[in-house]
């Protein structure tokens, strides 16, 4: 289970690759301005080499493995962001942005070779089959997969299947003897794409959007309406980590917030003409405050919102700079269900910038090596700079000045060189031990947490013992961390996160977030800005 907050480095770099689902659905077609003969003659000389090898190679070959890396590497002579997709690659980024995919519905964990359950989905076939959170999977199909070395993809690929299927789990449960045998039928798994919402104070609401799928602006517009039943003032949406999605849904997004008849985005590419996308009237928040909370992480179609937000003087943009991708794709599928994702256009912010940062055709490599080293440079303290030429500056509907060329620049720098913590606590949490000590007394003493009825009873009542503490030093020491006299000012703080992780691992993600914000320094530097808000 990934820790959601953005402390561990190696999760932060991980999602950079998640922006890679940022694409445009364009209706398909099958026009060409190539000849037909000539695309005969391209089919003919392609199909005879594989064909060539096939017959006459001194080894076997794996002739669709070999089409699949021909046709990767003509696609990486492109931009950075046109690429092919086998047909496994394919399948998985549809079911993240669908908003479902079929399977048990369960919450997992590997740890030290047994699937562990942190928890069912709620209402999912597992809950009501009776799986509880703890469970150890021993065996699928009355196959034995606990003592062995497995991965997660394995596990996704074994628990996941068609809807009406059924698979049979041998579940190892404290304080049972013998295994518990539960059959499954899988069912369609909700995916959301809001992480969480909910209240900050009596005015500001928060939400957290991971992604733009094909559910966003149902999930927004729910979360908004719920808030504003709260008395939702001001709202702190939080776009950091967040890797895009479909344009469509940002569109429909920004629609809640800004006023009929501003231009939200357009598109415009060699064989495309320009697309405006214009605000609609009834959105749900066009007059209440907003920030919009940004980070090196946040690209695409967070971009287009964020951009949106900005250059119609919408809100206020606080954080860091974004990723910097305003490439437009097209998705068309193959016949063997792979497919190929062409860059067919840009998009531009209402102000007219493109947004998308340099980078040299056939080097994708490289285009993601520099963001990597600028991460870096950041997370060891060093000011994030880009220049800026005249032809790059442009102006807000009020006549602020901005940029293009490099990602949307805040209104408010939030570096992360203004984040130092004392060297017990940053060893903690760059080794992961923090989180991996959390998660394993949960599993040990769950029993114990049983006095308290719900998470919210837990969020109310749960306070971190000195026993507990002492569990955590004397396990970080035998791990290679010892303290030291920097624990003392960052003690409140570790608690925090400590009953964070916890609430994370016996109830549902909103218990974490409730208690993670009031830790969360962007978001504390963030919210006395609405006061500067006009």
């Amino acid at each position: 289970m990934n820790n959601k907050s953005r402390l561990p480095l190696v999760i932060s770099i991980s999602i950079v690759f998640g922006i890679l689902i940022g694409y445009y659905l364009l209706p398909k077609g099958n026009s060409s301005s190539i000849s037909s003969n000539a695309q005969k003659n391209i089919v003919d000389k392609f199909a005879y080499l594989l064909g060539y090898i096939n017959d006459d190679y001194v080894d076997k070959v794996d002739i669709d493995s070999l089409a699949d890396k021909a046709i990767a590497s003509f696609m990486e002579e492109l931009d950075p962001h046109s690429v092919y997709l086998t047909a496994a690659d394919n399948k998985k980024e549809q079911e993240s942005l669908n908003g479902s995919f079929d399977g048990i519905g369960v919450q997992f964990r590997i740890i030290e070779d047994t699937v562990v359950v942190i928890q069912p989905v709620p209402s999912g076939p597992s809950q009501k089959a009776g799986v509880m959170a703890g469970d150890r999977i021993v065996t699928i199909d009355s196959k034995v997969w606990a003592g062995k070395k497995i991965k997660n993809e394995d596990v996704m690929r074994l628990l996941k299947g068609e809807k009406g299927t059924k698979v049979n789990l041998g579940i190892k449960r404290t304080g049972v003897s013998k295994l518990i045998s539960f059959n499954i039928t899988r069912d369609a798994i909700p995916t959301f794409s809001v992480d969480y919402f909910g209240m900050i104070d009596s005015k500001a609401g928060y939400i957290k959007l991971s992604q733009f799928s094909q559910t966003t602006a149902d999930e927004v517009s729910r979360a908004i309406k719920m808030l504003k039943s709260k008395g939702m003032q001001e709202l702190v949406f939080d776009l950091r980590g967040n890797g895009g999605g479909y344009l469509e849904q940002a569109y429909q997004v920004a629609d809640e917030f800004i006023g009929e008849g501003d231009l939200i985005v357009y598109t415009q590419g060699r064989k495309r003409g320009r697309d405006n996308l214009f605000a609609t009237k009834g959105g749900l928040f066009e007059k209440g405050k907003v920030i919009i909370l940004i980070d090196e992480l946040s690209a695409s179609a967070a971009e287009i919102l964020s951009g949106a937000i900005q250059d119609n003087d919408r809100g206020m943009i606080i954080g860091r700079r974004t990723f910097g991708k305003g490439l437009v794709q097209e998705q068309r599928q193959l016949p063997d269900g792979s497919a190929v994702r062409l860059t067919i256009s840009r998009y531009h912010t209402p102000s007219g910038r493109c947004i998308q940062r340099p980078y040299i055709t056939g080097d994708p490599e490289k285009y993601f090596e520099d963001f990597i080293l600028r991460y870096a440079s950041m997370n060891k303290g060093d000011k994030d700079t880009i220049s800026h030429s005249n032809s790059q500056k442009y102006k807000t509907k009020k006549g602020r000045i901005v940029y293009g060329g490099g990602g949307i620049e805040p209104d408010v720098d939030l570096p992360y060189y203004n984040y130092k913590k004392g060297n017990y606590y940053s060893e903690l949490i760059k080794k992961g031990l923090l989180y991996k000590f959390c998660f394993d007394y949960v599993d040990k003493h769950r029993s114990d947490f049983k006095i308290y009825f719900s998470g919210e009873s837990f969020v109310k009542d749960y306070s971190v013992s000195q026993k507990t503490l002492n569990d955590l030093f004397a396990y970080a020491e035998k791990n290679g961390v010892k303290k030291d006299n920097s624990l003392k000012e960052d003690l409140s703080e570790i608690k925090l996160l400590m009953k964070a992780y916890f609430a994370q691992s016996l109830y549902e993600d909103k218990y974490f977030y409730e208690i993670y914000l009031k830790i969360d320094e962007d978001l504390q530097k963030a919210i006395p800005y609405f006061s500067k808000i006009k």
